[in-house]
């Protein structure tokens, strides 16, 4: 819908892209956030997720001029329970565009449209936490970064123990379904978690060489027993040496890291704190 009622007579009408107008789409956001253009491979993946209907832009002539999208998420909340949420993404406007309403006038009609959806929730990580406040938004939680050097952790003595588990390197996009098992099984108690479609999981592992930028490929241990998986981590490392000491001065980045109890955690855990970085 992209009449002057729904857009309080904005000089920049409204509407949802159409999947050939994402090349243009793309560009406002691309301009945004200083991006490049996307690898075929790239653009595959985006586009499998993005929900055309839900991805509106605004438009000065035939040019999208701002940008804001949402995907249909099912979130989980405190109390063991999930709700509709609106995952908000996609928000940019163009620099020769700024200051002219056109993002108060998306975020007027993404909002109206969640309402309309009947969504109690719209949610997003915010690259500029000042932007959305004004728009109702208020902060849900803190991001932390931890990096721990060799020889400053190890695991609590009291951390469990289970003799069934065994850890299993594997290929993350072979492992796909144990991945798939052992998040559905944690989905309910852990609030902010988001039930993920076959789109979302092949995200997750999609690891071109492109993204790598000096570190090895994406890999993934399993934690598991005779009953299947408990637990798994996603990680990435760098291969270093101290050129003053020759001695490996290495470091692993974990990019997820799920266990479905405390032992299957701790096990998974066990080897860096050995190993070290």
């Amino acid at each position: 819908m992209t009449t002057s009622a729904r857009n309080g007579d904005h000089p920049y009408p409204i509407r949802p892209v159409r999947p050939e107008e994402f090349d243009t789409f793309h560009t406002v956001d691309m301009h945004a956030f200083h991006g490049s253009p996307l690898s075929q491979d790239d653009r595959q993946v985006v586009t499998s997720r993005l929900e055309f209907d839900r991805s509106l832009a605004a438009f000065d002539g035939a040019t999208p001029v701002g940008t804001a999208a949402a995907y249909t998420f099912q979130l989980t909340v405190p109390g063991f329970q999930s709700l509709p949420a609106a995952g908000v993404t996609w928000v940019s406007v163009l620099p020769s565009h700024r200051r002219r309403g056109v993002l108060s006038s998306l975020m007027r009609r993404q909002l109206a449209d969640v309402r309309d959806r009947a969504e109690p929730l719209a949610v997003l990580w915010a690259s500029e936490s000042v932007i959305y406040s004004r728009f109702g938004y208020g902060r849900a939680m803190w991001h932390a970064d931890f990096t721990l050097y060799r020889g400053e952790a190890a695991l609590a003595k009291t951390a469990p123990a289970d003799g069934g588990l065994r850890l299993r390197i594997a290929s993350p996009a072979a492992a796909l379904p144990e991945l798939a098992k052992v998040y559905d099984a944690v989905l309910p108690s852990r609030p902010g978690f988001i039930a993920r479609n076959e789109a979302w999981w092949q995200g997750v592992v999609y690891d071109p060489p492109d993204r790598w930028h000096g570190t090895s490929p994406l890999h993934c241990v399993l934690a598991e027993d005779d009953g299947g998986p408990r637990g798994y981590a996603l990680y990435s490392a760098a291969n270093r040496w101290d050129s003053d000491t020759s001695l490996p001065d290495s470091a692993l980045t974990v990019r997820e890291m799920v266990g479905a109890d405390a032992a299957a955690s701790a096990a998974r855990w066990r080897p860096t704190c050995s190993a070290g970085t």
